[in-house]
């Protein structure tokens, strides 16, 4: 190959572009990353306080996470990990259990006795003996739920959370993806999450740099406006510029793709009508430690949010000028009313509920409020979907695709960003050699 048919646009400047960056690098091409806003990350991107650059929503790493740890390896900087054994909470009735062991489900008195057996005998049965989840595509999450634990803790459990989770929808997502998030999470044993020094900004910055050292570029403030594909040669209006690749890698939601795409492409663009959950949340940056549990689900129709998550559990705070991080967030659909509330609202709510669940909290402690929204966070699966998650070819142009509409049955994590973005290179190479 010439060096213009090494040379391949990639849109997008989060984790998963720039992943898709690293290892076209690695496939002997030349990547072109196209960022839209000032500075990259995407969902794992930052916010200035006080002079410290934080995270504007909750990520963490699993021990789990084997393309996450093993790309951080490969740039040399896995040695900034480290690693925190963390707990959950569950808030239900006014009450805040702990949500971590037998023990706690013994203590979980939300639940009768026989329901506390039964929770504990379905979630061994998920996550230590049903091994493989394949054959749950085609069954309904709130099906299998009813029958695994039974109407009583479905209602008072489940359902809460998938509605948090889907809103509306959660009649619509497949059994597959509930077992998949539970053996990730738990895998049958103790949560153990793990934070880089340097934040996602760090990880971000380490890639970039190494892209740009070994040829790639970097753009920032370059949204494409317009994506074409006809036979071996890809269009990108960048600026109102017409810049040709021999190829193109979309890391955007379907719904920001397809209102670029041009002729041809268009009409082969697959899943027009896929529906995502956005998020807001309010990052409550506090001089005091909230409560002992990293992640807190809260099912109370007074408090207005759906959990609580207390990233210092994992983050050392001396880090971050010895404060205390604390995200209060609602997945919900992009439009609706909780996503529309104003920055005021969603301060006072946050302030206002967390002293209300928590004697200890005093808003005198806090030193800042700051509410962030994303509107294509989670896509919204449907039953079946092994046979609708896109393929990394679009059609027979050379775009492709590394986006979270190709995630399930995984949860949308960086893990799986950078998973699907080494994938797609592969495609990518395949074809092009061929």
């Amino acid at each position: 190959m010439n060096a213009a048919e090494k040379r391949v646009a990639v849109l997008g400047g989060g984790i998963g572009g720039l992943a898709s960056a690293h290892y076209l690098l690695n496939a002997g091409f030349t990547p072109v990353v196209f960022e839209a806003t000032d500075r990259l990350g995407g969902l794992a991107t930052w916010f200035d306080h006080r002079g410290v650059h934080l995270d504007r929503w909750y990520h963490v790493i699993l021990d789990t996470d084997a393309d996450l740890c093993g790309l951080l390896a490969e740039l040399g900087i896995g040695d900034r990990l480290v690693w925190r054994e963390t707990g959950m909470g569950f808030r239900l009735g006014g009450k805040l259990y702990g949500f971590n062991s037998p023990l706690d489900l013994l203590r979980f008195r939300a639940l009768s006795l026989a329901d506390r057996i039964r929770t504990g005998i379905g979630a061994a049965y998920i996550t230590k003996i049903k091994k493989n989840g394949l054959d749950l595509d085609a069954v309904y999450a709130c099906d299998w739920l009813r029958r695994v634990f039974g109407r009583r803790v479905f209602a008072r459990i489940w359902e809460p959370l998938l509605r948090a989770k889907f809103g509306d929808r959660i009649d619509t997502v497949p059994a597959y993806w509930v077992w998949n998030t539970l053996n990730r999470e738990k895998h049958g044993g103790q949560e153990v999450k793990g934070y880089l020094r340097g934040g996602y900004e760090g990880f971000a910055d380490t890639l970039r740099d190494a892209i740009v050292a070994r040829g790639g570029e970097v753009r920032l403030l370059s949204p494409v406006a317009a994506l074409e594909a006809n036979g071996a040669v890809v269009r990108a209006d960048v600026g109102g510029d017409n810049e040709t690749f021999a190829a193109a890698i979309s890391t955007l939601p379907m719904p920001r793709l397809r209102a670029i795409s041009r002729g041809a492409l268009a009409n082969e663009l697959p899943l027009a009508d896929l529906h995502y959950q956005g998020c807001m949340n309010a990052v409550v940056v506090s001089r005091r430690r909230l409560e002992r549990f990293y992640w807190t689900i809260v099912v109370d129709p007074a408090f207005p949010f759906q959990g609580i998550v207390e990233t210092t559990h994992v983050i050392p705070s001396e880090w971050i000028g010895d404060r205390h991080l604390i995200y209060c967030l609602n997945y919900c659909e992009p439009g609706s009313e909780p996503y529309e509330r104003s920055d005021e609202l969603v301060e006072r709510q946050a302030l206002d509920g967390l002293a209300a669940l928590y004697p200890g909290f005093r808003a005198a402690d806090v030193e800042d409020v700051y509410v962030f929204r994303a509107p294509h966070v989670e896509p919204v699966w449907t039953v079946g979907y092994l046979h609708e998650r896109p393929a990394p070819r679009i059609g027979t142009s050379r775009v492709y695709l590394s986006t979270t509409a190709q995630a399930y049955p995984r949860v949308t994590a960086w893990n799986t960003s950078i998973g699907l973005a080494r994938d797609t290179v592969a495609a990518l190479a395949r074809d092009l050699s061929s």
